[in-house]
């Protein structure tokens, strides 16, 4: 008797099961709970790439089933959000299916490099409603005849539940071949798996045993049409049928379902052919997580996918419910056929020989640090453009403008280069900022390199790592500048004989001070670099001598170098210890220039040759002018004289003298004697002209003074100037 109420129990379980079976036609039934649960993460949906129609299509259920099939996928936005999703399922007994686009240039190259980005929701930690979850989706790569409406089947009957849409169907029991299951699922396919409901029944054609040996929600790898995939495991001998399980590769158990968008990044490496993972890597803002789980698939076997076409693999996501419903969220950032690019960033010391600053490594007080961002264009279709984002630079670090007032520059690999204007920051943040050109071809490369001061601290500083989003139509990269730790001021000190000199134009200037350590301890010259920069620009470093006095140094800037009014210069001592002094700042002004502009001819009217002595006008244009750039005041005076040789025609000397007649009729010659023609004194500021021919009249200035008979010809000669600065 107990015998037979036993078997009648164990006949009854399987009834139960049966009319519970997974594999149905599908259909969207609305649950208000669900709706709610689909809605919570929609409005948590981080920024992503949204859904192009032109790059993904929705899988056509109706080539398996015959009639209108709900595919579920699809954008869904809820109100008031701009973001939006990509929806796989959201309730009871649904299937979803997207598939990249081949045709319109969509694709996985497995011949390069390609990264997938992207973020992952499966629902709260518990239903609003009681009741488990069901059942998670799959990342799938395929290459399946059915192409873009690839789905796992048999017959008209698609695979949800524990299929999840890609692997086999196990709803019959009178099935006792693993190629059955095999040919079941999507064919020439590899599938990573987000299971979140553990099918472990253990009953013939229930559908409900593929996790039999897993427990709890995982993530898993495989070949969903592989037979190697399946095991064949009988029931019992009185009950007969049987059911299959799923050999999973590298099971990671996981949370799936706790309310929170999970962050995925797939790598794909041409070279070893396999795929690179890295699972909840990033918070919710983009920042790095602590703990990621990061795994690689063994080396994926390329005959699965039997021959692909021009080496392109589709790619896409397939999700299924069971008698649990549950959201499916997939938010994008990038599309590696349309852009593959990388964004990396890294801070150069320039002081310490542009060194590269690792992750934790040390700079010194006052260490003059280039802030870089790089941008590189690895491959793709398309232009990757309107790339902006906010940049959020380390702290501790002063940015000050150079004398262009720019903080920096973006440099394209093909050499051209523009400024980036302090303006533009604000605290230590540039906000908006756009990158001017977009990166178009294989191998080019955008840097933005922020320059700055690290600043003087009285202990070790640590400058925490700071995260920056780059937006773009194509590619969302978010990257970290790496921390590190300012080391305190050294004991070093550094003092300029003069802060503040003048030179006179084309002048060279010279510069001296003293390096000393604040305790005392003698200073060896030969050991101390100064570095210098010059308007804002690193100019010459250089090691002191030890020719000179202990601690003194020298430093002589050469005239053609001192370019502005004002030349800026600022001094910093380093020991090889790596003490530096506080920056030491001096200017160089330039005296004002005072110059002379004359005509490369002057002329003189024609005479008669006669005995009598004349006087012989100027002709034409006799501008003389003195420029006067000095400072203005009472000190600025100058003075102008003139002389000649005379004048000569084919060897004959003119009968007569060059004479300056002032204003008094009184005459000086110029023919051997230097004749003071005009003085003055700077009273204006800015650049003074004085004009001296201005005031000449009929009566003034410049003459010829015949003095008789002359050969005739036509007679030239040379005046000598001279403009003199009175003392």
């Amino acid at each position: 008797m107990k015998n037979i109420l036993r078997l009648f129990c164990v006949a009854f379980f399987v009834v139960i099961v049966g009319l519970g079976c997974q594999y149905v036609d599908v259909e969207a039934e609305g649950s208000e709970a669900a709706l709610k649960e689909q809605t919570t993460g929609l409005d948590s949906a981080p920024d992503n790439l949204g859904l192009d129609s032109n790059l993904f299509t929705k899988a056509d259920f109706s080539k398996f089933t015959g009639k209108t099939t709900n595919n579920m996928a699809s954008l869904v936005k809820s109100n008031g959000v701009s973001n939006g999703a990509i929806r796989m399922t959201y309730n009871t007994s649904q299937a979803g299916a997207i598939w990249s686009n081949v045709g319109g240039g969509n694709y996985i190259d497995i011949t390069k490099r390609q990264t997938l980005s992207m973020w992952l929701y499966f629902g709260p930690t518990s239903h609003i409603e009681s009741g488990g979850f069901g059942d998670g989706m799959a990342f799938v790569l395929q290459n399946s005849s059915d192409g873009e409406n690839a789905f796992a089947h048999k017959g008209s009957k698609l695979g949800i539940g524990e299929s999840l849409g890609v692997w086999g169907m196990d709803d019959d029991s009178t099935v006792h071949d693993v190629q059955t299951v095999a040919n079941s699922a999507i064919q020439h396919s590899w599938a990573l798996e987000f299971d979140d409901h553990t099918n472990n029944g253990g009953t013939p054609g229930g559908a409900d045993s593929f996790d039999k040996n897993v427990n709890g929600s995982h993530i898993a790898y495989g070949y969903p049409a592989d037979s190697k995939t399946y095991n064949y495991v009988p029931y019992g001998f009185l009950t007969g049928g049987n059911y299959f399980t799923q050999n999973h590769t590298s099971v990671i158990p996981i949370t799936l379902h706790d309310g929170n968008w999970h962050h995925l990044s797939i790598v794909w490496d041409p070279v070893t052919f396999q795929a690179q993972f890295a699972f909840n890597d990033k918070n919710r803002d983009g920042t790095n997580t602590s703990n990621p789980i990061k795994f690689s698939s063994p080396v994926i076997d390329r005959t699965e996918f039997g021959v692909v076409p021009d080496n392109h693999l589709r790619w896409g996501f397939t999700a299924t419910t069971g008698d649990d419903f549950q959201a499916n969220l997939i938010a994008l950032e990038s599309i590696p056929s349309s852009v593959e690019g990388d964004v990396s960033t890294s801070i150069t010391d320039v002081t310490q020989g542009n060194s590269n600053v690792s992750k934790d490594g040390n700079v010194s007080s006052n260490d003059q640090l280039s802030i870089n961002y790089i941008f590189k264009y690895m491959s793709g279709r398309d232009s990757w453009q309107n790339i902006h984002g906010d940049i959020n630079l380390p702290k501790n670090i002063t940015y000050k403008p150079d004398a262009d007032g720019n903080i920096g520059t973006i440099t394209y690999s093909t050499g051209v280069s523009y400024p980036i204007s302090a303006s533009q920051l604000s605290g230590t943040k540039i906000s908006g900022y756009a990158l001017p050109e977009s990166l178009l071809d294989d191998g080019d490369i955008a840097t933005i390199s922020i320059n700055g001061v690290a600043n003087s601290v009285a202990s070790d500083t640590v400058v925490a790592s700071e995260h920056t989003k780059f937006d773009s139509d194509n590619l969302i990269s978010n990257v970290d500048t790496p921390s590190f730790t300012i080391k305190k001021a050294g004991p070093m000190g550094l003092t300029l004989d003069q802060s503040n000199i003048s030179v006179s134009p084309n002048t060279d200037a010279t510069i001296t001070g003293t390096v000393y350590y604040t305790d005392g301890t003698p200073v060896k010259n030969s050991s101390i670099t100064i570095f210098t920069t010059l308007n804002g620009e690193t100019y010459e470093n250089f090691l002191m001598s030890d020719d000179e006095k202990t601690g003194r140094f020298t430093f002589t800037i050469p005239a053609k170098d001192l370019t502005q009014d004002t030349n800026t210069l600022e001094f910093l001592a380093g020991d090889p210890q790596h003490n530096l002094t506080p920056i030491v700042k001096a200017t160089v002004s330039k005296k004002g220039e005072l110059s002379l502009t004359v005509n490369k001819a002057y002329e003189f009217g024609d005479m008669n040759n006669v005995s009598e002595s004349r006087l012989i006008s100027r002709k034409g244009n006799w501008d003389i002018l003195v420029n006067d750039g000095r400072e203005a005041g009472p000190d600025s005076k100058w003075s102008l004289s003139a002389s000649t040789s005379g004048l000569t025609s084919s060897g004959n000397k003119f009968n007569g003298d060059m004479i300056f007649r002032n204003s008094n009729g009184i005459e000086n010659i110029l023919t051997g004697n230097n004749v003071n023609i005009a003085s003055g004194v700077k009273n204006q500021t800015g650049q003074q002209i004085t004009n001296i021919a201005s005031d000449w009249d009929n009566s003034d200035g410049i003459f010829l003074r015949s003095n008789g008979l002359t050969p005739a010809g036509q007679y030239s000669g040379e005046i000598d100037w001279t403009l003199s600065d009175v003392v």
